[in-house]
């Protein structure tokens, strides 16, 4: 759902031709970097927090941890108030108490056997999300406006952007490049002969354009249709379009979907706690405590009014998940690093810092300074994630080369066996 949400932001800032143009280019960006990882993922068996650690260190392992459980809690909160939003729109009352039914009505799922059952009907949600967003597009068509919304200009004049619509675009969806290291970590189940498939289909293009192009173009139909253009601005336009048009069925298929979802936010977040207290105290907290930790904090966050700031989040996001993915697949191609996983062990010494670290840690910093300081520098505030994408990766293809400059000027030396020594 966040998808279509983001494609109706998208076009309301940026115009609908310009959103799609950066669609477009978001997808393929996002396709261009992922499917490295696939590969990896699928031929080494490593996920995310493996990977940073052989590339980045143990501080790198901790940090991409600790993005993990960030990210997702906060999707967690997304997402609950997507399904608390659209209680209020339909039923009334108090919006802080639908946020609180949103994430309790989580629990028993994420606590027992309930969960189990969902998984076994997940291959049903699919076909019935497909179902309902189709039928959300013909009776928005139907009952809706839909006259002119494919030269909507959106609401900042072209004389007052910054950068082109299409670049606002394509920063707004640096914001999720969190899938990066989840496809990292997903794909590490997949057997080796079914690599091509996983990396064009599963996880690559047409993953990518079904997620970012498909359902942000009807997240924009929807919303300029079903709602004033003046109103288009909010970010649950798609849930109060959804139910206006649809009523209760709009309603149940807005629960039924982001529940699904929730369990995966759910399981991500406490799972990523988990591993980031086991990592810093040597204990293993059981994973249904903090599902219940992560449930107090959403509601907490809720009531901040999640909505009220979500472009700035997924600019934040976008800065520190676009140098990981970036760095990590500039090093899958051009560093050799499965073949340094091939000849790692699991009693190899890791360091705490690497290059790597410091390339990752100064993209990310010189992205924040540069995101606010939008009064002092208002074009690189808006470009702020793409320049810590270009730092990351021109950075870290510096260090390559230096280090194969360092491997050819040491006598004796090997490529490998360097390169072995080095990556420990």
């Amino acid at each position: 759902m966040i998808y279509l949400f983001q494609g109706a932001l998208a076009a309301t800032l940026a115009g609908t031709k310009q959103a799609i143009i950066g669609l477009l280019v978001s997808a393929a960006l996002m396709a261009l970097f992922n499917m490295p990882m696939v590969r990896l993922g699928i031929s080494t068996g490593k996920g995310s927090s493996l990977t940073s650690e052989q590339i980045f260190g143990k501080l790198g392992r901790l940090l991409i941890i600790l993005l993990l459980a960030i990210a997702t809690v906060y999707f967690t909160v997304f997402e609950g108030s997507v399904i608390a939003v659209s209680f209020q729109q339909y039923l009334g009352g108090d919006l802080r108490i639908w946020y609180v039914v949103a994430v309790v009505g989580m629990l028993p799922l994420m606590m027992g056997a309930v969960l189990t059952w969902l998984d076994k009907i997940n291959a049903v949600l699919l076909p019935l999300y497909v179902a309902g967003v189709l039928a959300a597009v013909v009776l928005a068509a139907i009952k809706g406006n839909p006259a002119g919304w494919l030269d909507y200009p959106g609401v900042v004049p072209a004389a007052a952007q910054v950068i082109p619509g299409w670049v606002t675009t394509v920063v707004i969806y640096l914001g999720v490049w969190l899938i990066i290291p989840v496809s990292n970590d997903f794909s590490r189940f997949g057997r080796k002969e079914d690599v091509h498939y996983h990396r064009w289909v599963t996880f690559g293009p047409v993953f990518t354009t079904i997620t970012l192009v498909v359902n942000g173009i009807i997240g924009m139909f929807i919303v300029q249709s079903v709602l004033p253009r003046s109103e288009a601005a909010s970010e649950v336009g798609v849930a109060i379009a959804l139910v206006q048009l649809m009523g209760v069925v709009g309603l149940v298929f807005i629960v039924v979907t982001q529940m699904r979802i929730q369990t995966l936010n759910f399981y991500l977040s406490s799972l990523n706690i988990q591993r980031l207290i086991q990592e810093a105290t040597g204990r293993r907290v059981r994973r249904k405590l903090l599902v219940t930790v992560v449930a107090v904090v959403a509601v907490v966050l809720m009531l901040t009014d999640v909505f009220s700031y979500l472009l700035q989040t997924l600019q934040w996001f976008g800065i520190f998940f676009v140098g990981w993915g970036g760095i990590m697949a500039t090093c899958v191609t051009f560093g050799g690093m499965q073949t340094k996983f091939a000849l790692a062990t699991e009693t190899t010494k890791r360091r705490l810092l690497t290059p790597a670290t410091a390339v990752w840690l100064v993209s990310a910093a010189v992205g924040i300074a540069l995101l606010q300081s939008a009064e002092l520098l208002p074009l690189l505030a808006q470009l702020a994630p793409i320049v810590s994408l270009g730092i990351a990766v021109i950075g870290y293809l510096l260090v390559i080369l230096g280090q194969r400059f360092t491997d050819r000027a040491e006598p004796g030396s090997n490529g490998v066996a360097v390169t072995s020594r080095r990556s420990s």
